[in-house]
């Protein structure tokens, strides 16, 4: 072959694959692109987990405490347990013991929920409180429960029903020219429990809600923050207080001690391991719903049901 022919093959030949190459790039690939990296959902309840609480401070719930002289105080502790139930579902267990205002309190509930930490909480709640007013006093508590988590807002709370075990009209004490009788009603009637939370950081929180408990509203306020933090145990302080209709308010003051899986901050502890004890609250049923009847001494006959003497509701 001439030196010409062999230079005109080899440019041939050169075209040729030019021209492929530059073909296959306008080809669509056959690599495959890389896949989007996939997180698999947080549990409902991220291991067994809990939190105990001590709190005091001032309440009035019948507008009769200083006529009668009755105390102010209340305070006790709480106690939760939560439990993972599989990858979606929780239980936890709460239990409270407390003196309201010189009567021993004693609660316990349990919830029983669904849980994408995401995203929020729905599940069914029950309580149930005894109070020693009205020489023992039960209420009872069957509700809705839920959560929205909404970036830094949580929106949640109890919707439901509460009764009592009975109707009591009990002597309390004595002003001029009356006596004075607790008288309750063991009927039902709707009850709530809202908040509406922020967090201004990761680890301190500040809430306002509304309270529908015994028949009586009241508006909610508070706010809790991360004191120490170390490995699975966190410890806050909080204040809280209520104002309400018919003298019925309270601040508190407490500490709150949480027992995890792992180091944490406020709002993952939030969200991720126990949902809020409520039985704080359940104390003001009894007082709430009790009701000061006022009964003229030497009334000729008259008794806590006669009607006879002014009676505030």
């Amino acid at each position: 072959m001439s030196y010409r022919s062999s230079l005109l093959a080899s440019t041939v030949i050169a075209s040729g694959l030019l021209m492929s190459q530059a073909g296959a790039s306008d080809l669509p690939s056959t690599k495959m692109a890389p896949i989007a990296p996939t997180f698999a959902r947080l549990p409902a309840v991220d291991g067994v987990n809990g939190k105990i609480e001590g709190f005091g401070g001032w309440a009035d719930t019948d507008g009769v405490a200083n006529l009668l002289r009755r105390r102010n105080f209340t305070g006790g502790g709480l106690a939760s347990v939560s439990l993972p139930l599989g990858q979606t579902f929780g239980l936890q267990v709460d239990a409270l013991a407390a003196s309201h205002r010189g009567d021993g309190v004693l609660g316990g509930a349990a919830h029983l929920f669904w849980r994408d930490p995401s995203t929020g909480l729905f599940g069914a709640y029950g309580s149930i409180t005894r109070n020693d007013r009205l020489s023992g006093l039960t209420h009872y508590r069957a509700a809705a429960e839920g959560a929205v988590y909404l970036d830094r807002f949580t929106i949640g709370g109890l919707v439901g029903y509460e009764w009592g075990n009975k109707n009591a009209n009990v002597l309390i004490g004595a002003i001029p020219g009356f006596n004075v009788f607790d008288v309750t009603n063991k009927r039902g009637r709707f009850f709530d429990m809202v908040d509406v939370s922020y967090y201004a950081t990761d680890n301190w929180k500040f809430s306002v809600g509304h309270r529908y408990v015994g028949g009586r509203h009241a508006a909610a306020v508070g706010t809790e923050a991360l004191l120490a933090n170390s490995g699975g145990l966190a410890i806050t302080g909080y204040v809280e207080g209520r104002l309400g209709e018919r003298d019925y308010k309270a601040v508190m003051a407490g500490v709150k001690i949480y027992f995890g899986q792992k180091e944490k901050t406020l709002i993952r502890r939030h969200r991720e391991d126990d949902p809020p004890n409520w039985l704080k609250d359940d104390m003001f049923t009894g007082s709430n719903q009790a009701r000061p009847n006022y009964v003229p001494t030497g009334g000729g006959g008259c008794g806590p049901c006669g009607g006879c003497g002014p009676r505030v509701d």
